[in-house]
Protein backbone atom coordinates (compact mmCIF):
# COMPACT_ATOMS: atom_id res chain seq x y z
CA UNK A 1 0.00 0.00 0.00
CA UNK A 2 2.85 2.39 0.80
CA UNK A 3 4.41 1.75 -2.61
CA UNK A 4 1.08 2.37 -4.34
CA UNK A 5 0.50 5.60 -2.44
CA UNK A 6 4.03 6.67 -3.22
CA UNK A 7 3.47 6.05 -6.91
CA UNK A 8 0.14 7.89 -6.94
CA UNK A 9 1.72 10.77 -5.08
CA UNK A 10 4.53 10.94 -7.64
CA UNK A 11 2.05 10.98 -10.50
CA UNK A 12 0.04 13.69 -8.79
CA UNK A 13 3.14 15.81 -8.45
CA UNK A 14 4.13 15.26 -12.08
CA UNK A 15 0.63 15.92 -13.34
CA UNK A 16 0.36 19.15 -11.39
CA UNK A 17 3.82 20.53 -12.02
CA UNK A 18 3.95 23.60 -14.22
CA UNK A 19 0.63 25.12 -13.21
CA UNK A 20 2.53 28.33 -12.56
CA UNK A 21 5.03 27.90 -15.39
CA UNK A 22 5.71 30.62 -17.91
CA UNK A 23 4.13 29.94 -21.29
CA UNK A 24 5.02 30.81 -24.88
CA UNK A 25 3.46 34.16 -25.69
CA UNK A 26 3.14 33.72 -29.45
CA UNK A 27 0.35 31.31 -30.39
CA UNK A 28 -0.64 29.70 -33.67
CA UNK A 29 -4.00 28.25 -34.84
CA UNK A 30 -2.87 24.69 -33.97
CA UNK A 31 -1.54 23.13 -30.78
CA UNK A 32 -1.38 19.34 -31.19
CA UNK A 33 -0.82 16.82 -33.93
CA UNK A 34 0.68 13.52 -35.09
CA UNK A 35 3.45 12.33 -37.44
CA UNK A 36 2.76 10.11 -40.45
CA UNK A 37 6.08 8.26 -40.93
CA UNK A 38 6.94 5.32 -43.16
CA UNK A 39 5.06 6.88 -46.08
CA UNK A 40 7.41 9.03 -48.16
CA UNK A 41 10.54 7.82 -46.39
CA UNK A 42 13.16 5.12 -46.98
CA UNK A 43 12.35 4.32 -50.61
CA UNK A 44 9.65 4.78 -53.21
CA UNK A 45 7.67 1.68 -52.35
CA UNK A 46 5.58 2.90 -49.39
CA UNK A 47 3.48 5.51 -51.16
CA UNK A 48 0.20 3.64 -50.65
CA UNK A 49 0.48 3.58 -46.86
CA UNK A 50 -1.92 6.43 -46.02
CA UNK A 51 -4.96 7.89 -47.73
CA UNK A 52 -7.70 10.44 -47.26
CA UNK A 53 -9.50 8.16 -44.79
CA UNK A 54 -6.52 8.40 -42.44
CA UNK A 55 -6.72 12.18 -42.53
CA UNK A 56 -10.44 11.99 -41.79
CA UNK A 57 -9.71 9.64 -38.88
CA UNK A 58 -7.10 12.01 -37.46
CA UNK A 59 -9.49 14.93 -37.79
CA UNK A 60 -12.14 13.00 -35.83
CA UNK A 61 -9.62 12.52 -33.01
CA UNK A 62 -9.09 16.26 -32.69
CA UNK A 63 -5.72 16.33 -34.45
CA UNK A 64 -5.01 19.84 -35.71
CA UNK A 65 -1.76 19.39 -37.62
CA UNK A 66 -0.07 16.44 -39.35
CA UNK A 67 3.64 16.16 -40.06
CA UNK A 68 4.62 14.33 -43.24
CA UNK A 69 8.29 13.25 -43.23
CA UNK A 70 9.68 13.14 -46.79
CA UNK A 71 13.10 11.78 -47.72
CA UNK A 72 13.80 14.25 -50.52
CA UNK A 73 17.37 12.89 -50.68
CA UNK A 74 15.77 9.71 -52.07
CA UNK A 75 12.93 11.36 -53.99
CA UNK A 76 15.03 13.11 -56.63
CA UNK A 77 16.49 12.24 -60.03
CA UNK A 78 20.08 11.88 -58.79
CA UNK A 79 21.36 14.74 -60.93
CA UNK A 80 23.35 17.72 -59.67
CA UNK A 81 20.10 19.68 -59.70
CA UNK A 82 18.36 17.20 -57.36
CA UNK A 83 15.12 17.54 -59.27
CA UNK A 84 12.28 16.20 -57.10
CA UNK A 85 10.47 13.27 -58.71
CA UNK A 86 6.95 14.13 -59.95
CA UNK A 87 5.57 11.08 -58.12
CA UNK A 88 6.75 12.52 -54.81
CA UNK A 89 5.13 15.89 -55.46
CA UNK A 90 1.94 14.13 -56.59
CA UNK A 91 1.68 12.39 -53.22
CA UNK A 92 2.42 15.57 -51.27
CA UNK A 93 -0.19 17.38 -53.37
CA UNK A 94 -2.79 14.82 -52.31
CA UNK A 95 -1.88 15.20 -48.64
CA UNK A 96 -1.97 19.00 -48.91
CA UNK A 97 -5.40 18.87 -50.55
CA UNK A 98 -6.81 16.40 -48.00
CA UNK A 99 -5.56 18.58 -45.16
CA UNK A 100 -7.05 21.73 -46.67
CA UNK A 101 -10.42 20.10 -47.27
CA UNK A 102 -10.57 18.87 -43.67
CA UNK A 103 -9.29 22.05 -42.05
CA UNK A 104 -5.98 20.53 -40.95
CA UNK A 105 -2.55 22.10 -41.01
CA UNK A 106 0.28 20.11 -42.59
CA UNK A 107 4.06 20.14 -42.18
CA UNK A 108 6.20 19.30 -45.21
CA UNK A 109 9.23 17.93 -43.40
CA UNK A 110 12.58 17.49 -45.18
CA UNK A 111 13.31 14.22 -43.41
CA UNK A 112 16.50 12.17 -43.48
CA UNK A 113 18.18 8.98 -42.33
CA UNK A 114 18.14 9.01 -38.53
CA UNK A 115 19.48 5.54 -37.88
CA UNK A 116 21.74 5.63 -34.84
CA UNK A 117 24.89 5.18 -36.92
CA UNK A 118 23.89 7.60 -39.70
CA UNK A 119 25.52 10.93 -40.43
CA UNK A 120 24.11 13.89 -42.32
CA UNK A 121 25.26 14.09 -45.93
CA UNK A 122 28.33 16.37 -46.22
CA UNK A 123 26.67 17.90 -49.30
CA UNK A 124 23.46 18.68 -47.40
CA UNK A 125 23.65 22.46 -47.90
CA UNK A 126 23.84 22.04 -51.67
CA UNK A 127 20.97 19.54 -51.59
CA UNK A 128 18.76 21.77 -49.46
CA UNK A 129 19.50 24.83 -51.60
CA UNK A 130 18.43 22.91 -54.72
CA UNK A 131 15.35 21.18 -53.31
CA UNK A 132 13.76 23.85 -51.11
CA UNK A 133 13.25 26.37 -53.94
CA UNK A 134 11.36 23.61 -55.79
CA UNK A 135 9.13 22.98 -52.76
CA UNK A 136 8.56 26.68 -52.10
CA UNK A 137 7.82 27.36 -55.74
CA UNK A 138 5.23 24.61 -55.86
CA UNK A 139 3.39 25.40 -52.61
CA UNK A 140 3.76 29.14 -52.10
CA UNK A 141 0.20 29.73 -53.35
CA UNK A 142 -1.41 26.47 -52.14
CA UNK A 143 -2.78 27.73 -48.82
CA UNK A 144 -1.74 29.06 -45.44
CA UNK A 145 -2.34 25.64 -43.87
CA UNK A 146 1.07 24.49 -45.15
CA UNK A 147 4.11 24.73 -42.88
CA UNK A 148 7.68 24.09 -44.02
CA UNK A 149 10.35 22.32 -41.95
CA UNK A 150 13.91 23.03 -43.14
CA UNK A 151 15.32 19.65 -42.07
CA UNK A 152 14.77 16.93 -39.51
CA UNK A 153 17.52 16.08 -37.00
CA UNK A 154 20.74 17.17 -38.72
CA UNK A 155 23.76 15.40 -37.23
CA UNK A 156 27.21 15.79 -38.72
CA UNK A 157 30.28 13.57 -38.33
CA UNK A 158 33.09 15.87 -37.18
CA UNK A 159 32.91 14.69 -33.58
CA UNK A 160 32.88 18.30 -32.40
CA UNK A 161 29.24 18.87 -31.45
CA UNK A 162 29.65 22.58 -30.76
CA UNK A 163 31.23 23.11 -34.16
CA UNK A 164 28.52 21.03 -35.86
CA UNK A 165 25.77 23.05 -34.17
CA UNK A 166 27.34 26.29 -35.38
CA UNK A 167 27.80 24.88 -38.87
CA UNK A 168 24.16 23.86 -39.08
CA UNK A 169 22.98 27.23 -37.81
CA UNK A 170 24.67 28.91 -40.78
CA UNK A 171 23.41 26.36 -43.31
CA UNK A 172 19.87 26.74 -42.03
CA UNK A 173 20.13 30.51 -42.36
CA UNK A 174 21.17 30.19 -46.00
CA UNK A 175 18.28 27.85 -46.72
CA UNK A 176 15.83 30.25 -45.07
CA UNK A 177 17.05 33.02 -47.36
CA UNK A 178 16.57 30.78 -50.40
CA UNK A 179 13.00 29.94 -49.34
CA UNK A 180 12.12 33.55 -48.59
CA UNK A 181 13.29 34.66 -52.03
CA UNK A 182 10.37 32.62 -53.37
CA UNK A 183 7.86 32.35 -50.53
CA UNK A 184 7.63 35.19 -48.03
CA UNK A 185 4.43 34.10 -46.29
CA UNK A 186 4.51 30.48 -45.12
CA UNK A 187 5.59 29.64 -41.58
CA UNK A 188 8.91 27.77 -41.38
CA UNK A 189 10.10 25.38 -38.67
CA UNK A 190 13.76 25.57 -37.65
CA UNK A 191 15.68 23.27 -35.32
CA UNK A 192 19.13 22.66 -33.88
CA UNK A 193 22.12 20.83 -35.35
CA UNK A 194 22.45 17.99 -32.84
CA UNK A 195 19.51 15.71 -33.71
CA UNK A 196 17.08 18.61 -33.04
CA UNK A 197 18.04 18.48 -29.39
CA UNK A 198 16.68 21.21 -27.18
CA UNK A 199 20.14 22.47 -26.23
CA UNK A 200 21.18 22.81 -29.88
CA UNK A 201 17.97 24.75 -30.55
CA UNK A 202 18.93 27.20 -27.80
CA UNK A 203 22.22 27.82 -29.64
CA UNK A 204 20.59 28.82 -32.94
CA UNK A 205 21.31 32.32 -34.26
CA UNK A 206 18.58 34.91 -34.59
CA UNK A 207 17.55 34.69 -38.24
CA UNK A 208 15.62 37.95 -38.20
CA UNK A 209 12.46 36.25 -39.44
CA UNK A 210 9.26 36.82 -37.47
CA UNK A 211 7.43 33.86 -39.02
CA UNK A 212 9.44 30.95 -37.59
CA UNK A 213 8.62 28.11 -35.22
CA UNK A 214 11.55 26.93 -33.11
CA UNK A 215 11.47 23.18 -32.73
CA UNK A 216 13.02 20.45 -30.55
CA UNK A 217 12.52 16.71 -30.03
CA UNK A 218 11.90 15.16 -26.62
CA UNK A 219 12.34 11.46 -25.88
CA UNK A 220 13.37 11.91 -22.26
CA UNK A 221 14.07 9.93 -20.20
CA UNK A 222 15.66 7.91 -23.02
CA UNK A 223 16.00 4.71 -20.98
CA UNK A 224 12.22 4.57 -20.57
CA UNK A 225 11.12 5.80 -24.02
CA UNK A 226 13.53 3.56 -25.95
CA UNK A 227 13.78 0.52 -23.69
CA UNK A 228 14.32 -2.61 -25.75
CA UNK A 229 14.63 -0.65 -29.02
CA UNK A 230 16.89 -2.78 -31.20
CA UNK A 231 18.57 0.18 -32.94
CA UNK A 232 19.79 1.73 -29.65
CA UNK A 233 22.21 0.94 -26.84
CA UNK A 234 19.17 0.36 -24.58
CA UNK A 235 18.07 -2.75 -26.51
CA UNK A 236 18.93 -5.10 -23.61
CA UNK A 237 17.31 -2.90 -20.97
CA UNK A 238 13.58 -3.61 -20.57
CA UNK A 239 10.87 -3.42 -17.89
CA UNK A 240 12.01 0.09 -16.97
CA UNK A 241 9.37 1.83 -14.81
CA UNK A 242 8.18 5.41 -15.12
CA UNK A 243 8.31 7.28 -12.85
CA UNK A 244 11.40 5.75 -11.26
CA UNK A 245 10.63 3.24 -8.51
CA UNK A 246 13.70 1.56 -7.06
CA UNK A 247 11.91 -1.68 -6.24
CA UNK A 248 10.64 -2.03 -9.82
CA UNK A 249 13.98 -1.55 -11.55
CA UNK A 250 15.23 -4.68 -13.37
CA UNK A 251 18.81 -5.89 -12.86
CA UNK A 252 21.50 -4.82 -15.28
CA UNK A 253 22.15 -7.40 -18.01
CA UNK A 254 25.25 -9.56 -17.80
CA UNK A 255 28.43 -7.95 -19.14
CA UNK A 256 26.74 -4.56 -19.21
CA UNK A 257 28.30 -1.99 -21.54
CA UNK A 258 29.43 1.43 -20.38
CA UNK A 259 26.39 3.00 -22.07
CA UNK A 260 24.05 0.59 -20.29
CA UNK A 261 25.72 1.22 -16.94
CA UNK A 262 25.56 5.00 -17.42
CA UNK A 263 21.88 5.07 -18.39
CA UNK A 264 20.94 2.69 -15.61
CA UNK A 265 22.93 4.57 -12.94
CA UNK A 266 21.55 7.97 -13.94
CA UNK A 267 17.95 6.92 -14.51
CA UNK A 268 16.60 8.03 -11.13
CA UNK A 269 17.95 11.52 -11.73
CA UNK A 270 17.16 11.65 -15.46
CA UNK A 271 13.53 10.65 -14.86
CA UNK A 272 12.97 13.17 -12.09
CA UNK A 273 10.53 16.01 -12.40
CA UNK A 274 13.26 18.62 -12.04
CA UNK A 275 15.43 17.24 -14.85
CA UNK A 276 12.51 16.67 -17.24
CA UNK A 277 10.87 20.06 -16.78
CA UNK A 278 13.83 22.45 -16.60
CA UNK A 279 14.66 22.23 -20.35
CA UNK A 280 11.06 23.05 -21.27
CA UNK A 281 11.19 26.23 -19.23
CA UNK A 282 14.49 27.20 -20.89
CA UNK A 283 12.90 26.64 -24.28
CA UNK A 284 9.91 28.82 -23.40
CA UNK A 285 12.17 31.62 -22.21
CA UNK A 286 14.18 31.35 -25.45
CA UNK A 287 11.07 31.45 -27.68
CA UNK A 288 9.68 34.50 -25.87
CA UNK A 289 12.95 36.36 -26.30
CA UNK A 290 12.76 35.65 -30.03
CA UNK A 291 9.02 36.46 -30.13
CA UNK A 292 8.51 33.09 -31.78
CA UNK A 293 6.29 30.06 -31.45
CA UNK A 294 7.68 26.85 -29.97
CA UNK A 295 7.13 23.26 -31.10
CA UNK A 296 8.10 19.74 -30.11
CA UNK A 297 7.32 17.76 -33.26
CA UNK A 298 8.74 14.44 -32.13
CA UNK A 299 8.12 12.78 -28.77
CA UNK A 300 6.92 9.36 -27.79
CA UNK A 301 7.47 5.97 -26.15
CA UNK A 302 8.35 2.70 -27.91
CA UNK A 303 5.41 0.43 -27.11
CA UNK A 304 7.01 -3.02 -27.28
CA UNK A 305 8.45 -3.13 -23.77
CA UNK A 306 7.03 -0.19 -21.80
CA UNK A 307 4.37 -1.15 -19.26
CA UNK A 308 1.12 0.08 -20.89
CA UNK A 309 -0.19 2.19 -18.02
CA UNK A 310 3.21 3.75 -17.39
CA UNK A 311 3.42 4.59 -21.08
CA UNK A 312 0.03 6.31 -20.82
CA UNK A 313 1.21 8.18 -17.73
CA UNK A 314 4.30 9.43 -19.60
CA UNK A 315 2.16 10.89 -22.39
CA UNK A 316 -0.26 12.46 -19.92
CA UNK A 317 2.59 14.10 -18.05
CA UNK A 318 4.54 15.28 -21.09
CA UNK A 319 1.49 16.56 -22.97
CA UNK A 320 0.28 18.29 -19.83
CA UNK A 321 3.57 20.09 -19.35
CA UNK A 322 3.67 21.20 -22.99
CA UNK A 323 0.04 22.30 -23.00
CA UNK A 324 0.60 24.39 -19.87
CA UNK A 325 3.52 26.10 -21.57
CA UNK A 326 1.79 26.63 -24.94
CA UNK A 327 4.32 24.38 -26.68
CA UNK A 328 2.88 22.90 -29.88
CA UNK A 329 3.18 19.11 -29.67
CA UNK A 330 3.27 16.65 -32.58
CA UNK A 331 3.81 13.08 -31.43
CA UNK A 332 5.80 10.36 -33.15
CA UNK A 333 3.83 8.50 -34.48
CA UNK A 334 0.45 7.25 -35.79
CA UNK A 335 0.44 3.52 -36.66
CA UNK A 336 3.97 2.28 -35.90
CA UNK A 337 5.79 1.20 -32.72
CA UNK A 338 5.47 4.66 -31.14
CA UNK A 339 1.86 4.96 -32.28
CA UNK A 340 -1.61 5.41 -30.87
CA UNK A 341 -2.93 1.92 -31.70
CA UNK A 342 -2.65 -1.10 -29.42
CA UNK A 343 -0.32 -2.77 -31.92
CA UNK A 344 1.30 -1.82 -35.24
CA UNK A 345 -0.21 -5.01 -36.65
CA UNK A 346 -3.75 -4.05 -35.62
CA UNK A 347 -4.65 -0.53 -36.64
CA UNK A 348 -8.33 -0.63 -37.48
CA UNK A 349 -9.87 2.73 -36.71
CA UNK A 350 -11.33 3.31 -34.19
CA UNK A 351 -11.65 -0.07 -32.44
CA UNK A 352 -7.89 -0.74 -32.26
CA UNK A 353 -7.04 2.69 -30.86
CA UNK A 354 -5.32 2.76 -27.49
CA UNK A 355 -8.11 4.86 -25.99
CA UNK A 356 -6.40 5.68 -22.65
CA UNK A 357 -3.29 6.82 -24.53
CA UNK A 358 -5.26 8.90 -27.03
CA UNK A 359 -7.11 10.65 -24.20
CA UNK A 360 -3.87 11.19 -22.25
CA UNK A 361 -2.53 13.07 -25.28
CA UNK A 362 -5.51 15.41 -25.27
CA UNK A 363 -7.29 13.81 -28.22
CA UNK A 364 -10.68 12.12 -28.51
CA UNK A 365 -11.00 8.37 -28.96
CA UNK A 366 -14.02 7.95 -31.26
CA UNK A 367 -16.28 4.97 -30.72
CA UNK A 368 -17.78 2.68 -33.32
CA UNK A 369 -16.74 0.06 -35.82
CA UNK A 370 -14.22 0.67 -38.56
CA UNK A 371 -15.04 0.85 -42.23
CA UNK A 372 -12.69 -1.57 -43.99
CA UNK A 373 -11.93 -2.73 -47.51
CA UNK A 374 -13.51 -6.11 -46.75
CA UNK A 375 -16.79 -4.76 -45.38
CA UNK A 376 -17.05 -2.32 -48.29
CA UNK A 377 -16.37 -5.09 -50.81
CA UNK A 378 -19.05 -7.35 -49.32
CA UNK A 379 -21.63 -4.56 -49.42
CA UNK A 380 -20.76 -3.18 -52.86
CA UNK A 381 -19.62 -6.33 -54.64
CA UNK A 382 -16.51 -4.47 -55.83
CA UNK A 383 -13.44 -6.55 -54.88
CA UNK A 384 -10.87 -4.30 -56.54
CA UNK A 385 -7.48 -4.44 -54.83
CA UNK A 386 -5.44 -2.10 -57.06
CA UNK A 387 -6.45 0.06 -60.00
CA UNK A 388 -4.84 3.17 -61.46
CA UNK A 389 -2.71 3.96 -58.39
CA UNK A 390 -5.55 3.48 -55.92
CA UNK A 391 -6.11 0.77 -53.29
CA UNK A 392 -9.03 2.29 -51.40
CA UNK A 393 -8.85 1.35 -47.73
CA UNK A 394 -6.00 -1.15 -48.16
CA UNK A 395 -2.32 -0.54 -47.46
CA UNK A 396 0.45 -1.56 -49.85
CA UNK A 397 4.22 -1.60 -49.90
CA UNK A 398 7.11 -3.53 -51.39
CA UNK A 399 10.36 -4.85 -49.93
CA UNK A 400 13.81 -5.57 -51.39
CA UNK A 401 13.02 -4.03 -54.75
CA UNK A 402 13.34 -0.83 -56.74
CA UNK A 403 10.51 0.89 -58.51
CA UNK A 404 7.21 2.58 -57.86
CA UNK A 405 3.71 1.71 -56.73
CA UNK A 406 2.25 4.58 -58.74
CA UNK A 407 4.33 4.79 -61.91
CA UNK A 408 2.62 6.85 -64.61
CA UNK A 409 2.39 5.28 -68.05
CA UNK A 410 0.49 7.55 -70.40
CA UNK A 411 -2.56 8.52 -68.30
CA UNK A 412 -2.54 5.46 -66.05
CA UNK A 413 -0.72 4.60 -62.82
CA UNK A 414 0.65 1.07 -62.43
CA UNK A 415 2.94 -0.83 -60.08
CA UNK A 416 6.45 -1.14 -61.51
CA UNK A 417 9.08 -3.21 -59.73
CA UNK A 418 12.05 -2.57 -61.99
CA UNK A 419 14.48 -4.82 -60.15
CA UNK A 420 13.81 -7.29 -57.38
CA UNK A 421 16.22 -8.83 -54.89
CA UNK A 422 15.82 -12.41 -53.62
CA UNK A 423 12.63 -12.70 -51.58
CA UNK A 424 11.50 -9.27 -52.62
CA UNK A 425 7.77 -8.79 -52.06
CA UNK A 426 4.78 -6.73 -53.06
CA UNK A 427 2.25 -6.84 -50.23
CA UNK A 428 -1.37 -5.68 -50.04
CA UNK A 429 -2.57 -5.58 -46.44
CA UNK A 430 -6.30 -5.84 -45.68
CA UNK A 431 -5.84 -4.41 -42.18
CA UNK A 432 -7.77 -7.20 -40.46
CA UNK A 433 -8.41 -10.95 -40.60
CA UNK A 434 -10.93 -11.46 -43.43
CA UNK A 435 -13.11 -14.49 -44.07
CA UNK A 436 -12.42 -15.52 -47.66
CA UNK A 437 -13.91 -19.01 -47.27
CA UNK A 438 -17.18 -18.15 -49.06
CA UNK A 439 -15.23 -16.54 -51.92
CA UNK A 440 -13.07 -19.62 -52.31
CA UNK A 441 -16.01 -22.05 -52.12
CA UNK A 442 -18.06 -20.08 -54.65
CA UNK A 443 -15.38 -20.29 -57.34
CA UNK A 444 -13.99 -16.75 -57.05
CA UNK A 445 -10.83 -15.91 -58.97
CA UNK A 446 -7.87 -13.61 -58.43
CA UNK A 447 -7.35 -11.61 -61.62
CA UNK A 448 -4.63 -9.15 -62.65
CA UNK A 449 -2.68 -7.83 -65.64
CA UNK A 450 1.08 -8.36 -65.67
CA UNK A 451 3.94 -7.73 -68.06
CA UNK A 452 7.64 -8.50 -67.97
CA UNK A 453 10.65 -9.15 -70.19
CA UNK A 454 12.22 -11.56 -67.69
CA UNK A 455 11.74 -15.00 -69.21
CA UNK A 456 12.99 -16.58 -65.96
CA UNK A 457 10.54 -14.64 -63.81
CA UNK A 458 8.74 -16.76 -61.25
CA UNK A 459 6.47 -15.45 -58.53
CA UNK A 460 4.76 -17.06 -55.59
CA UNK A 461 1.36 -15.40 -55.33
CA UNK A 462 -0.12 -16.14 -51.93
CA UNK A 463 -2.82 -15.21 -49.47
CA UNK A 464 -1.55 -14.91 -45.92
CA UNK A 465 -3.46 -16.38 -43.01
CA UNK A 466 -2.54 -14.36 -39.96
CA UNK A 467 -4.14 -12.78 -36.97
CA UNK A 468 -2.26 -11.48 -33.92
CA UNK A 469 -0.16 -14.26 -32.34
CA UNK A 470 -1.09 -16.79 -35.06
CA UNK A 471 1.56 -18.23 -37.37
CA UNK A 472 1.34 -16.74 -40.91
CA UNK A 473 0.52 -19.73 -43.11
CA UNK A 474 0.36 -19.28 -46.88
CA UNK A 475 -1.93 -20.54 -49.62
CA UNK A 476 0.06 -20.01 -52.81
CA UNK A 477 0.02 -20.31 -56.58
CA UNK A 478 3.28 -20.23 -58.54
CA UNK A 479 3.23 -18.27 -61.79
CA UNK A 480 5.94 -17.93 -64.46
CA UNK A 481 6.46 -17.22 -68.16
CA UNK A 482 4.65 -20.46 -69.03
CA UNK A 483 1.47 -18.86 -67.72
CA UNK A 484 2.03 -15.49 -69.38
CA UNK A 485 4.43 -14.46 -72.13
CA UNK A 486 7.48 -12.50 -70.99
CA UNK A 487 7.35 -10.26 -74.06
CA UNK A 488 6.93 -6.84 -72.45
CA UNK A 489 3.21 -6.74 -73.21
CA UNK A 490 0.24 -6.84 -70.83
CA UNK A 491 -1.28 -10.27 -70.19
CA UNK A 492 -4.27 -11.22 -68.05
CA UNK A 493 -3.74 -13.88 -65.38
CA UNK A 494 -6.72 -15.55 -63.71
CA UNK A 495 -6.26 -17.88 -60.72
CA UNK A 496 -9.04 -19.80 -58.93
CA UNK A 497 -8.80 -19.33 -55.18
CA UNK A 498 -9.54 -23.03 -54.65
CA UNK A 499 -6.39 -23.86 -56.65
CA UNK A 500 -4.11 -22.11 -54.14
CA UNK A 501 -2.10 -24.66 -52.11
CA UNK A 502 -1.10 -24.67 -48.45
CA UNK A 503 2.70 -24.41 -48.78
CA UNK A 504 3.73 -23.38 -45.25
CA UNK A 505 4.93 -20.10 -43.79
CA UNK A 506 7.85 -18.19 -42.36
CA UNK A 507 8.73 -15.85 -39.47
CA UNK A 508 11.99 -14.39 -38.20
CA UNK A 509 11.63 -16.34 -34.98
CA UNK A 510 10.61 -19.73 -36.38
CA UNK A 511 12.12 -19.72 -39.86
CA UNK A 512 10.34 -21.73 -42.56
CA UNK A 513 7.69 -24.31 -41.74
CA UNK A 514 6.22 -26.61 -44.36
CA UNK A 515 2.45 -26.75 -44.68
CA UNK A 516 0.63 -28.59 -41.90
CA UNK A 517 -2.93 -28.21 -43.24
CA UNK A 518 -3.44 -25.36 -40.79
CA UNK A 519 -4.06 -22.63 -43.35
CA UNK A 520 -7.47 -21.03 -42.81
CA UNK A 521 -9.36 -19.10 -45.47
CA UNK A 522 -11.26 -17.21 -42.76
CA UNK A 523 -8.16 -15.45 -41.40
CA UNK A 524 -6.78 -13.77 -44.54
CA UNK A 525 -4.96 -10.52 -43.84
CA UNK A 526 -2.83 -9.98 -46.97
CA UNK A 527 -2.20 -10.77 -50.62
CA UNK A 528 1.50 -11.07 -51.46
CA UNK A 529 3.55 -11.40 -54.65
CA UNK A 530 6.88 -12.98 -53.62
CA UNK A 531 9.94 -13.23 -55.88
CA UNK A 532 11.51 -16.20 -54.11
CA UNK A 533 15.20 -17.07 -53.94
CA UNK A 534 16.27 -15.64 -57.32
CA UNK A 535 16.69 -11.97 -58.17
CA UNK A 536 15.22 -10.30 -61.25
CA UNK A 537 16.99 -7.38 -62.91
CA UNK A 538 14.12 -6.42 -65.20
CA UNK A 539 11.28 -7.17 -62.76
CA UNK A 540 7.64 -6.78 -63.75
CA UNK A 541 4.69 -4.41 -63.92
CA UNK A 542 1.25 -5.23 -62.58
CA UNK A 543 -2.15 -3.51 -62.54
CA UNK A 544 -5.91 -4.04 -62.29
CA UNK A 545 -5.71 -6.52 -59.40
CA UNK A 546 -9.09 -7.75 -58.23
CA UNK A 547 -11.14 -10.71 -57.06
CA UNK A 548 -13.83 -11.76 -59.50
CA UNK A 549 -16.85 -13.70 -58.30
Amino acid sequence: MKKLLSLLWTLTLFGGFGLFAQSVQKSLPFSKGINLPGWLEYNRLNTLRYGKQDFENLKSMGVEIVRVPVWFEVWNDGSSEYKVEPECFDMIDKAVDWAKELGLYIIIDFHNDCNGSSKTNPKIEKILLKIWPQIAGRYKDKGSHIVYEVMNEPHFSSGNIKSDITKWGKIQGNVLKAIREIDKTHTIIVGGGDWNSLDSMLALPDYGDDNLIYNFHDYTPFLFTHQGATWTYTKRLTNIPFPYVKEKMPPLPKNATQDEKREYKNYEKNSSEEVLVAPLDKAVEFANKRNASLMCNEFGVYMNYAEPQERVNWYRIKCGWMAERNIIRVSWDYTQEFGVFNSPNESRFPEDLNAPLVKAMGFTAPEGKSVTWFTNAKESGDWTIYKNGSIGLLKANAYSAEGSLTKKIDSEEVISLESINPYGQLCFSFGEACDFSELKDSGAQLEFLIKSKDKALELSVYFRDMESKIFPWRAAYSINSKLFKADGEWHKVTLLLKDFSDIGGWTNADGWKNGENKFSWNLIDALVFDKGANASKSGFMIKDIKIVR
